[in-house]
Protein backbone atom coordinates (compact mmCIF):
# COMPACT_ATOMS: atom_id res chain seq x y z
CA UNK A 1 0.00 0.00 0.00
CA UNK A 2 1.24 3.00 -0.61
CA UNK A 3 0.01 6.66 0.35
CA UNK A 4 0.44 10.13 -1.12
CA UNK A 5 3.09 12.55 -0.03
CA UNK A 6 1.11 14.63 2.66
CA UNK A 7 2.51 14.05 5.85
CA UNK A 8 5.35 16.83 6.90
CA UNK A 9 7.94 15.29 5.69
CA UNK A 10 11.34 16.46 4.70
CA UNK A 11 13.77 15.86 1.20
CA UNK A 12 16.78 16.29 0.76
CA UNK A 13 18.38 16.59 -2.49
CA UNK A 14 22.26 15.72 -3.01
CA UNK A 15 24.86 15.97 -6.03
CA UNK A 16 27.87 13.55 -5.89
CA UNK A 17 29.23 16.42 -2.61
CA UNK A 18 27.14 18.91 -2.01
CA UNK A 19 23.61 19.05 -0.31
CA UNK A 20 21.81 20.79 -3.28
CA UNK A 21 18.56 21.74 -1.17
CA UNK A 22 16.46 20.09 1.93
CA UNK A 23 12.77 20.84 1.62
CA UNK A 24 9.22 19.28 0.27
CA UNK A 25 9.87 16.91 -2.50
CA UNK A 26 9.06 19.15 -4.78
CA UNK A 27 11.91 21.25 -3.78
CA UNK A 28 14.21 19.48 -3.65
CA UNK A 29 13.22 17.66 -7.27
CA UNK A 30 13.50 21.22 -8.73
CA UNK A 31 16.94 21.35 -7.22
CA UNK A 32 18.31 18.27 -8.01
CA UNK A 33 16.70 18.90 -11.99
CA UNK A 34 18.46 22.37 -11.91
CA UNK A 35 21.54 21.05 -11.29
CA UNK A 36 21.28 18.12 -13.77
CA UNK A 37 20.38 20.35 -16.24
CA UNK A 38 24.08 22.26 -15.63
CA UNK A 39 26.19 19.25 -15.14
CA UNK A 40 24.31 16.62 -17.26
CA UNK A 41 27.35 14.37 -16.76
CA UNK A 42 26.80 14.41 -12.83
CA UNK A 43 24.23 12.95 -11.04
CA UNK A 44 21.69 14.20 -8.50
CA UNK A 45 19.51 11.89 -5.30
CA UNK A 46 16.77 12.99 -3.82
CA UNK A 47 16.61 11.21 -0.05
CA UNK A 48 13.52 11.13 2.39
CA UNK A 49 14.87 12.80 5.37
CA UNK A 50 12.25 10.74 7.70
CA UNK A 51 14.16 7.19 6.14
CA UNK A 52 17.24 8.10 4.41
CA UNK A 53 16.02 6.02 1.87
CA UNK A 54 16.19 7.28 -2.15
CA UNK A 55 13.49 8.91 -3.63
CA UNK A 56 12.87 7.43 -7.02
CA UNK A 57 11.34 10.40 -8.88
CA UNK A 58 11.37 10.87 -12.92
CA UNK A 59 12.75 14.17 -12.93
CA UNK A 60 12.20 14.64 -16.80
CA UNK A 61 9.76 16.99 -18.09
CA UNK A 62 9.67 21.02 -17.31
CA UNK A 63 9.48 22.74 -13.92
CA UNK A 64 5.33 22.67 -13.91
CA UNK A 65 5.18 18.85 -15.27
CA UNK A 66 8.43 18.09 -12.72
CA UNK A 67 6.83 20.09 -9.91
CA UNK A 68 3.00 18.45 -10.57
CA UNK A 69 4.90 14.93 -10.36
CA UNK A 70 6.15 15.79 -7.25
CA UNK A 71 3.67 17.06 -5.35
CA UNK A 72 1.36 13.65 -6.32
CA UNK A 73 4.37 11.29 -5.85
CA UNK A 74 3.43 8.31 -3.75
CA UNK A 75 5.47 7.54 -0.64
CA UNK A 76 5.70 4.28 0.88
CA UNK A 77 4.02 4.71 4.39
CA UNK A 78 6.40 4.41 7.26
CA UNK A 79 6.49 1.20 9.03
CA UNK A 80 4.87 2.63 11.77
CA UNK A 81 1.58 3.75 9.76
CA UNK A 82 0.61 -0.14 10.61
CA UNK A 83 0.80 0.02 14.15
CA UNK A 84 -2.47 0.40 15.46
CA UNK A 85 -4.05 -2.43 12.90
CA UNK A 86 -4.17 -5.96 13.64
CA UNK A 87 -2.01 -7.59 10.68
CA UNK A 88 -1.75 -11.67 11.47
CA UNK A 89 1.76 -12.65 10.10
CA UNK A 90 3.60 -15.89 11.36
CA UNK A 91 6.42 -16.08 13.56
CA UNK A 92 8.74 -19.13 13.89
CA UNK A 93 9.28 -20.47 17.45
CA UNK A 94 11.28 -23.40 18.62
CA UNK A 95 9.80 -26.42 20.16
CA UNK A 96 11.39 -25.25 23.30
CA UNK A 97 9.60 -22.32 23.01
CA UNK A 98 5.95 -23.54 22.10
CA UNK A 99 6.91 -25.68 25.69
CA UNK A 100 7.28 -22.78 27.76
CA UNK A 101 4.14 -20.75 25.83
CA UNK A 102 2.16 -23.71 26.93
CA UNK A 103 2.68 -23.44 30.58
CA UNK A 104 1.83 -19.44 30.81
CA UNK A 105 -2.03 -19.83 31.26
CA UNK A 106 -2.92 -17.48 28.63
CA UNK A 107 -2.65 -18.08 24.53
CA UNK A 108 0.55 -17.74 23.09
CA UNK A 109 -0.34 -14.82 21.00
CA UNK A 110 -1.59 -12.96 24.72
CA UNK A 111 2.22 -14.01 26.34
CA UNK A 112 4.01 -12.62 23.51
CA UNK A 113 2.19 -9.51 23.31
CA UNK A 114 2.88 -9.15 26.85
CA UNK A 115 6.36 -9.70 26.80
CA UNK A 116 7.23 -7.37 23.61
CA UNK A 117 5.18 -4.67 25.94
CA UNK A 118 7.55 -5.13 28.82
CA UNK A 119 10.85 -5.18 26.32
CA UNK A 120 9.24 -1.98 24.44
CA UNK A 121 8.69 -0.06 28.04
CA UNK A 122 12.76 -1.47 29.36
CA UNK A 123 14.48 1.76 29.28
CA UNK A 124 18.00 -0.41 28.03
CA UNK A 125 15.63 -1.40 25.32
CA UNK A 126 14.45 2.25 24.09
CA UNK A 127 18.31 3.14 24.15
CA UNK A 128 18.91 0.30 22.32
CA UNK A 129 16.47 0.79 19.52
CA UNK A 130 17.29 4.60 19.60
CA UNK A 131 20.90 3.77 18.77
CA UNK A 132 19.76 1.18 16.29
CA UNK A 133 17.36 3.55 14.58
CA UNK A 134 20.21 5.93 14.09
CA UNK A 135 22.74 3.69 12.99
CA UNK A 136 20.38 2.08 10.45
CA UNK A 137 19.59 6.26 9.39
CA UNK A 138 23.30 6.72 9.23
CA UNK A 139 24.03 3.75 7.03
CA UNK A 140 21.52 4.53 4.52
CA UNK A 141 22.34 7.65 3.95
CA UNK A 142 26.36 6.89 3.63
CA UNK A 143 25.91 3.68 1.53
CA UNK A 144 23.53 6.08 -0.52
CA UNK A 145 25.89 9.15 -0.94
CA UNK A 146 29.38 8.29 0.67
CA UNK A 147 30.43 4.56 -0.71
CA UNK A 148 32.99 5.75 -3.28
CA UNK A 149 35.17 8.15 -0.46
CA UNK A 150 38.04 7.47 1.38
CA UNK A 151 37.55 5.19 4.76
CA UNK A 152 33.66 4.73 4.00
CA UNK A 153 34.52 1.04 5.07
CA UNK A 154 36.56 1.77 8.27
CA UNK A 155 33.83 4.78 8.94
CA UNK A 156 31.20 2.27 9.14
CA UNK A 157 32.59 -0.43 11.32
CA UNK A 158 32.67 2.34 13.65
CA UNK A 159 29.44 3.27 13.11
CA UNK A 160 28.46 0.05 14.44
CA UNK A 161 31.06 -0.58 16.85
CA UNK A 162 29.92 2.32 18.67
CA UNK A 163 32.99 4.51 18.32
CA UNK A 164 32.73 7.89 17.89
CA UNK A 165 36.26 9.47 17.48
CA UNK A 166 36.84 6.35 14.83
CA UNK A 167 33.44 7.47 12.92
CA UNK A 168 34.37 11.26 12.91
CA UNK A 169 38.38 10.92 11.98
CA UNK A 170 37.08 8.99 9.03
CA UNK A 171 34.52 11.05 7.96
CA UNK A 172 36.30 14.30 8.88
CA UNK A 173 37.69 14.23 4.73
CA UNK A 174 34.26 13.92 3.16
CA UNK A 175 32.71 16.70 1.16
CA UNK A 176 31.52 19.25 3.91
CA UNK A 177 27.57 18.51 3.26
CA UNK A 178 28.30 14.88 3.45
CA UNK A 179 31.30 15.02 6.27
CA UNK A 180 28.17 17.00 8.04
CA UNK A 181 25.18 15.19 7.10
CA UNK A 182 26.82 11.38 8.48
CA UNK A 183 27.49 12.96 11.72
CA UNK A 184 24.33 14.80 12.30
CA UNK A 185 22.86 11.58 11.61
CA UNK A 186 24.88 9.82 14.35
CA UNK A 187 24.74 12.32 17.00
CA UNK A 188 21.92 10.33 18.96
CA UNK A 189 24.04 7.31 19.24
CA UNK A 190 26.23 9.03 20.66
CA UNK A 191 24.44 11.04 23.18
CA UNK A 192 22.63 7.69 24.16
CA UNK A 193 26.01 5.60 24.87
CA UNK A 194 28.08 8.32 26.61
CA UNK A 195 27.43 8.32 30.62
Amino acid sequence: MVIENTRADTFSAFSEAHCLAQGSLVEAALAARSYLDQHPARRALILQDSTCKPVDLDLSGDKDILARKAEHFMIPPLATAEIGSATSRAITLLPRHWQWLSTQGSSPSAVLRKLIDQARHDPQQQIDDLIRHHQNLTYRFCQALCGDLPNYEDAMRALFAGDETGFEDCTRDWPQDLACRAQALSKPIWQAVSP
